[in-house]
């Protein structure tokens, strides 16, 4: 009987597994797939929602690099000038102040105008724990003293007394910020200047603004006038606005002001608006306007400027205080000198200043307030013979003479009026807006204003609480005439101002 042949050494048993061979018997492995083959798993709808997110962080990448370099390149070409001095022995209860921020706001070139008339002035206080504001306008001729300060050259100015706007005209913004440091004891932590020739401008690049009025402006007290409520204004009728109209009621030159902030607000609301910002041209526009038309203080960026047109657009209603300083007297001149100045009400501007200090807001009324009463009108004839009628003559041509002085036409116009008998006083120059020859006269003058305008054709009555008892003739133009005028001579119709009622319209602007 044959016995199995045991296997070889080396090989399996039958039916035992068979090892892999090296090299041809290979595991197989499961790899994940490739790009390819998960974009080609992907349904067509999903392809296009991966490739627009794709595409859009992408633009808003771009987008966003542009906005940043934009914004720096913006920011390093705007103008700056070494003008605050935050430290300054005029700054009143510094510790009240800390915290708080207060801009200098300054528009020059104003449209139509030269001079000091072409200064408007804004200061704008936000206290410490901000949600409100306090907006002061100040009288480009008020009557200031500007302490030792440095002119855009660098030069030492010494201290003088002089009109507002001439601190910045003469000295330069450094030492507009004194004076009104001098002024106020307000510490000045930001300046901002606005060339107003370039607002037209940068409200064409935003588009347009919306500027809305509680009541219409005065008639004749711009060259654009606007109703009550919200109107819409591109750049001409921005510049209709602020160029001054031709009543000459703006004897203080605040009105322009107030209108100047309004617009220059209301611009810069817009161009942080949404819509604007999403608008990359539009935005591009307006900051390369911006850049030429801003000038700052060395400390001051574009994000400082951001925040005070954030905060004004912010804050509405009653959380603005809105007003002008207290004016004792508009055509005073000093004296020893020539120039027409108005003169603030010292005692009343410092207690509005120390109250903005102490609380950050304006001093509450002391009494109740009285409704205005009505102004006096003058005669319709000559009551008072010329004789017995002192004049004032203030010379707001801007003309000079042959050896560059200014006030020449006043000097002609006042010895023509002591020709035909009147007595003249002070004789200067007006550096105010005023567009037409204006008989300026107080509450008890009515009677010896109308003797000066029957002598002067053409020159048209304005009462004024501003003047005092004096009489004042304020020549806007190098032709003027002066004729005989005798007792009970009928007042020229064009002497008499056109009654401006008293607006009825009125809106509710938040």
């Amino acid at each position: 009987m044959s016995t199995p042949v045991p296997p070889l050494p080396g090989t399996a048993r039958a039916g035992a597994p068979v090892p892999p061979i090296p090299g041809r018997d290979v595991p197989i492995v499961q790899r994940p797939p490739t790009r390819a083959e998960r974009r080609a798993a992907m349904s067509p709808l999903r392809r296009r929602l991966v490739r627009a997110v794709v595409v859009l962080a992408v633009l808003l990448g771009l987008v966003g690099s542009y906005y940043v370099g934009l914004y720096f390149y913006v920011d390093r070409s705007v103008q700056r000038v070494a003008a605050l001095a935050t430290d300054a022995p005029e700054v009143l209860a510094p510790q009240l102040q800390a915290g708080a921020q207060t801009y200098l706001v300054v528009g020059t070139d104003l449209p139509g105008q030269t001079g000091p008339a072409s200064v408007t002035t804004l200061i704008a206080h936000v206290p410490a724990e901000g949600g409100r504001a306090v907006l002061v306008t100040v009288p480009p001729t008020a009557l200031v003293d500007t302490p030792e300060c440095r002119t855009a050259e660098g030069g030492r100015r010494e201290p003088t007394s002089e009109s507002f706007a001439d601190a910045l005209l003469d000295g330069g913004p450094s030492c507009l910020v004194r004076a009104v440091q001098q002024l106020s004891g307000l510490r000045v932590d930001h300046y901002l200047g606005v060339d107003l020739g370039g607002l037209p401008g940068m409200v064409d690049a935003v588009g347009g603004i919306s500027v809305c009025l509680a009541a219409p402006l005065p008639a004749g007290s711009a060259a654009v006038t606007l109703d009550a409520g919200t109107s819409e204004l591109d750049g001409d009728q921005v510049a209709g606005v602020l160029r001054p109209g031709s009543s000459g009621s703006d004897v203080t030159g605040t009105e322009v002001a107030e209108r100047e902030q309004l617009l220059l607000t209301s611009t810069l609301r817009e161009a942080l608006s949404p819509g604007s910002l999403v608008d990359p041209i539009g935005t591009t526009s307006f900051l390369t306007r911006a850049a030429d038309a801003f000038t700052v203080d060395d400390g001051t960026t574009l994000g400082d400027v951001r925040a005070l047109a954030s905060t004004l657009r912010e804050v509405s209603g009653d959380a603005v205080e809105r007003t002008t300083l207290p004016v004792e007297r508009v055509g005073y001149v000093p004296t020893g000198g020539t120039a027409a100045h108005v003169l603030l009400d010292g005692d009343a501007t410092r207690s509005l200043f120390d109250a903005v200090i102490r609380t950050g807001a304006l001093p509450a009324p002391t009494e109740p307030a009285t409704a205005e009463a009505a102004p006096v009108a003058a005669p319709a004839t000559v009551s008072v013979a010329p004789a017995d009628v002192t004049v004032d003559v203030l010379d707001a041509t801007g003309t000079r003479g042959d050896d560059g002085a200014t006030g020449e036409v006043a000097t002609s116009t006042a010895s023509a009026l002591a020709a035909q008998g009147f007595r003249t006083g002070t004789v200067g120059t007006e550096s105010g807006a005023v567009s037409q020859t204006l008989v300026r006269f107080g509450p008890d003058a009515a009677a010896q204003a109308s003797t000066v305008a029957a002598a002067v054709p053409g020159s048209v009555l304005q009462p004024s609480d501003a003047v005092g008892g004096a009489v004042q003739l304020v020549v806007a133009s190098p032709d003027v005439a002066v004729q005989p005028v005798t007792v009970g001579a009928a007042l020229p119709e064009s002497a008499v101002p056109t009654a401006t009622p008293t607006p009825e319209a009125t809106a509710t602007c938040g």
